[in-house]
This record gives C-alpha cells, sequence and structure tokens, in this order.
C-alpha cells in the first residue's frame, strides 16, 4: 500500500537491505513482549518519510522513531517497535514486500541479536534466532549457554552412543572418557560433518601417524567400539562410519 505522501520508488536506493532484529532496547514494553527492528536509510528526510510510510500502512505497530543522529557507519535508522508474538518473521517479510513498493526491490538481510552472522530475510534459519514467543525470550548470553550445552550433549551422546565406555564428560573444553580400567582426557578440538571438520580443524587424512603416542591410541583403541580411531598429525579423529561424523581431540 503507497501512502499519498510518497509515490512508487520514491525511496530507492536509500534505504539500506540490512534489518536489525532485537539488538536495541524497546522503549514502549519489555524486551521479552516487544521486538525492535531497525531499518538503516542515508538520511534523517529519509527517516521521516519511512516513518510516514509505515506509520500509514495497514500494520499495528508499537511505536516508530528515527534517530535524530547517524551512526558509525554514517546511516540513520527507524526503530519499529511491534508486539512479540508468533508470525513475528512473516509479519516483517510482510513489511518489506510493503515497504518495496517504495523502495524497489532489495536482497533484505537479517542480523539478530542471537547471532553474530546476518542472513537472507527468506533463511529458514532465522526461526532460530529470532523468538516469536514472548515466554521463551533469551538473552544472548542465556542462548549462547543453551546452545553450549546442546552442542555439549551431542557430543557426550556420540561417544556414548558408539564407544565401549561407561560415559563421557565435557566441560570447560575437556573431554573425559570412563571406561572400566581407564579414565582417559583429552582436549576439545571440534566436532562435526567428516571432511569440512577435518578441513576446519586444519589437518589432513594423509597425515595419519600411529607412532607418535602408541599407549594413548592402544587405550583409545580398547574403547572404539562402533568408532573408528584415527591418530593424525598429534590429533585423535573419532570417526563414525555410520554417520560419517568425526570427533578431532589431542591430548592433554
Amino acid at each position: 500500500m503507497i501512502n499519498e505522501n510518497i509515490r512508487h520508488g520514491d525511496l530507492e536506493e536509500v534505504v539500506d537491505s540490512l534489518i536489525s532484529v532485537d539488538e536495541f532496547e524497546p522503549k514502549t514494553g519489555k524486551k521479552e513482549d516487544v521486538s525492535v527492528i531497525g531499518f538503516h536509510v542515508t538520511e534523517e528526510k529519509v527517516g521521516a518519510d519511512l516513518k510516514n510510510f509505515l506509520q500509514k500502512s495497514h500494520f499495528d505497530f508499537r511505536d516508530v522513531e528515527v534517530t535524530p543522529n547517524p551512526n558509525e557507519d554514517n546511516m540513520y535508522m527507524v526503530f519499529v517497535e511491534v508486539d512479540r508474538k508468533e508470525g513475528l518473521l512473516s509479519e516483517l517479510r510482510e513489511y518489506v514486500l510493503d515497504l518495496e513498493n517504495v523502495s524497489g526491490k532489495i536482497n533484505w538481510k537479517v542480523k539478530p541479536l542471537l547471532s553474530d552472522d546476518t542472513y537472507d530475510l527468506s533463511d529458514p534459519i532465522l526461526d532460530e534466532y529470532v523468538i516469536s514467543d514472548p515466554d521463551k525470550y533469551k538473552t544472548k548470553e542465556e542462548f549462547e549457554k543453551d546452545k553450549e550445552t546442546k552442542k555439549n550433549e551431542s557430543i557426550e551422546n556420540f561417544l556414548i552412543d558408539n564407544a565401549i565406555i561407561q560415559d563421557a564428560v565435557l566441560e570447560n573444553n575437556i573431554l573425559t572418557l570412563k571406561a572400566h580400567k581407564y579414565n582417559v582426557q583429552l582436549e576439545f578440538v571440534q566436532f562435526g560433518e567428516g571432511k569440512v571438520t577435518l578441513e576446519e580443524a586444519g589437518i589432513s587424512e594423509a597425515a595419519i601417524d600411529y607412532d607418535w603416542d602408541k599407549s594413548l591410541v592402544k587405550t583409545l583403541e580398547g574403547m572404539r567400539g562402533n568408532l573408528n580411531i584415527i591418530p593424525i598429525n598429534k590429533h585423535i579423529v573419532f570417526h563414525s562410519p555410520a554417520t560419517d561424523q568425526v570427533l578431532i581431540a589431542k591430548p592433554c
């Protein structure tokens, strides 16, 4: 819907593609209940035009405000406060479709509070990083802690389900493997899909070397169960042939 003051194409090349979500504190309520969506524009006047356009649209906003000064990137921001509720991302996609009537087609990117990366507005991964349920709202610190806990649990379960051990504990980057006769500690390096994870860790399958710590390799071989134990470049690689997942560690 184009309002009477702004015509088709009036905001072309003055609205940036980057959208901020939840990176700023709301003024109309608690952050658990209110999401702050930030658009970036080149001038304060453009911000005023965008504010006017949004306020005259059919969408229900709690508040729309333009910053009086540019940020460090010399961009002005238009903050839109909306209720945090189911369908938040769907509504955001509707906002920008409406906005494109005056801004032209834009390849929108979203920078959510809970991630250091930006994503295409259409990317399904945003459902993980943009919380729409007030009861499930988390700060970035809480989100990162939960994410780390889930990661540790998946690593521990990978070993418990596949190796002949009684327990596996990953804490403070130290992996402890508990078996009937042994208690082995290793420094955790990386976990994930085989080839990609080996490349990210900077080690090569061509550098297999069984001679550097025969005693440790022999001990781990006795625990391996369904896993392959591969010593590579002073690292130990636990490889699951069934899933092609690898866990990379090294002696403490």
